[in-house]
Order: structure tokens, then C-alpha cells, then sequence
């Protein structure tokens, strides 16, 4: 199975599929970036940090269906620019991605 999701970036509008359910490999490629982009402390760019947590969120995605966006998308040509747009879109998928998480974990409540 897989997860479609819409693109909320008016620069980059379309879908992004993301593997659902995430493999261990998947899982432990986006906890890594995230600890990398965290381990980069408080006085580290925008961009420096977007940049550490691509290879998670490219680990967890299994098709880009985004206007104006390159294919293939990888790590050297993932748009920085416009950097507002782009840092929204990082945003965006890291949320994405985080639901997925959440999905997977039982309610305590239950």
C-alpha cells in the first residue's frame, strides 16, 4: 500500500506517494536525518538543516507528482530555491511523514 498526498506549496503543486506502511530501513533512514539535522545545534541555516533531512524523507517516498519539480528527484537537484517554498515542502513531508508514525503506534487510550 501506499499514501498519496497533496502538495499544500503553491510553487510546487501535485502529489507525493509515500510508502505506507515504512520498511525498518525507511524508518531508521529518517530517524538518522533527523537526529542529523538535530545534532547540527541552534545556530545551524535553514538550508543546512533542510539539507540533513532529505536522504529521510527521499527514503520514505516512492513517486514525486509536483509541477515544476526535477525528475529524478534526489539530493543534487532537490530545489532550495525559492527557499521559502522549499523549506515548506521539507516541512510539509516531515509532517507527512511523522503522521505515518503516529498511525502505526496504538492509542493509549484504547
Amino acid at each position: 500500500m501506499s499514501k498519496v498526498i497533496t502538495s499544500n506549496v503553491k510553487r510546487w503543486p501535485g502529489t507525493v506517494t509515500l510508502s505506507d506502511p515504512l520498511t525498518f530501513p525507511q524508518v531508521i533512514a529518517f530517524q538518522d536525518a533527523i537526529d542529523a539535522a538535530s545534532e547540527l545545534g541552534s545556530s545551524v541555516t535553514v538550508s543546512k538543516y533542510n539539507q540533513a533531512l532529505l536522504p529521510g524523507i527521499l527514503e520514505c517516498v516512492e513517486a514525486w507528482d509536483l509541477g515544476n519539480f526535477p525528475d529524478p528527484v534526489g539530493e543534487d537537484n532537490f530545489p532550495a530555491t525559492p527557499r521559502t517554498a522549499s523549506a515548506s515542502l521539507i516541512g510539509w513531508l516531515v509532517t507527512e511523514i511523522v503522521v505515518l508514525f503516529g498511525e502505526s503506534e496504538p492509542d493509549p487510550n484504547e
